[in-house]
């Protein structure tokens, strides 16, 4: 077995398999990735799975805590660490569990709203982080409000939804996108084990995320760790209720609703009702974006992140 320090000529592979196994190299010792500030390694979370986290950027700044999509990793926000936010702000994210390089249990118990809050919990206390500005993509917000409902929103400066209602109401009206949710659903409830089938299904969801065909390295992010989520975990997390009408009066901090004016999932109408609800609620839309606005416009999307963050900054 070759090791770590000695790879194979540059010939002998091609150019992405040895990026992977240098990531995989420095990750398994425990290694900076790629720039001295970046750090990704697992801790325990309070029930035992091995949740990933990765931290970047300024350690003195404000601190932003990224949370992905369903089926996706810290990863997917690869064009923000890599932005001047890292100049300014703490940044962190991490692997939601059954996602990425985080552990994937079997048992449907394992998936529950309060070991998911928990997670988020044993990050921020692991990370020693004060008065984060949460940012959920997805299925991210949802975990956002899983927190809250356990946790309150008292050591939070605020939270930022990306393409995302967070099951608050009032919920989508719209036949059509209430029609795409319950084909997403039944797909993930009846997903199967099957290599070829979940490839094609990798694809579509890559298709899916963005107006324009994203760029290669960000399709290849998320096709690969949309490939990493076991079909059992698909099936396990597709049970759970996501409505949060019980967390509106918990909310208390600036929350932003954020969207790209093409998402087919987050209508714009849906979003503005949501923010009018919340005690400090408002809604900013993308123009010319999908899904996932911070890779489709991400100048515009970091910089909607960038006021947004100073605004609730503590002080």
């Amino acid at each position: 077995m070759k090791s770590c320090t000695q790879p194979a000529p540059r010939h002998a592979r091609p150019a992405r398999t040895l990026l992977a196994m240098l990531l995989f190299c420095m990750l398994a010792a425990g290694a900076p990735a790629v720039r001295g500030a970046e750090i990704a390694r697992l801790i325990r979370s309070p029930d035992g799975v091995p949740i990933c986290i990765f931290e970047t950027g300024n350690p003195a700044g404000p601190p932003i805590v990224f949370v992905h999509g369903f089926s996706q990793s810290y990863a997917v926000f690869k064009l923000q660490f890599q932005s001047d936010l890292a100049r300014d702000f703490r940044l962190l994210a991490y692997d939601l569990r059954g996602h990425g390089c985080s552990g994937k249990p079997w048992d449907a118990r394992y998936y529950t709203a309060k070991l998911i809050a928990g997670d988020m919990a044993a990050v921020l206390a692991e990370f020693k982080v004060q008065r984060p500005l949460l940012v959920g993509w997805s299925y991210g917000g949802y975990v956002v409000m899983d927190y809250v409902r356990r946790y309150g929103d008292q050591q939070l400066a605020g939270a930022m939804l990306v393409g995302s209602n967070a099951g608050l109401p009032p919920p989508p009206t719209d036949p059509a996108v209430i029609e795409r949710t319950r084909v997403a659903r039944e797909n993930n409830r009846n997903s199967s084990p099957d290599i070829t089938a979940g490839m094609e299904n990798g694809h579509n969801f890559v298709r899916l995320m963005t107006v324009r065909p994203a760029p290669p390295d960000m399709a290849e992010i998320m096709f690969a760790t949309n490939q990493m989520l076991p079909a059992y975990v698909r099936r396990a997390m597709v049970g759970r209720n996501l409505q949060n009408d019980d967390v509106i009066p918990r909310l208390r901090v600036p929350i932003l609703l954020l969207a790209g004016d093409k998402d087919l999932s987050q209508p714009a109408p849906v979003l503005a009702a949501v923010a009018a609800r919340l005690a400090q609620g408002r809604m900013v839309l993308i123009p010319d974006a999908g899904h996932a606005t911070f890779i489709d416009a991400p100048e515009a999307f970091e910089r909607e992140l960038r006021q947004f963050a100073t605004a609730v900054a503590p002080r």
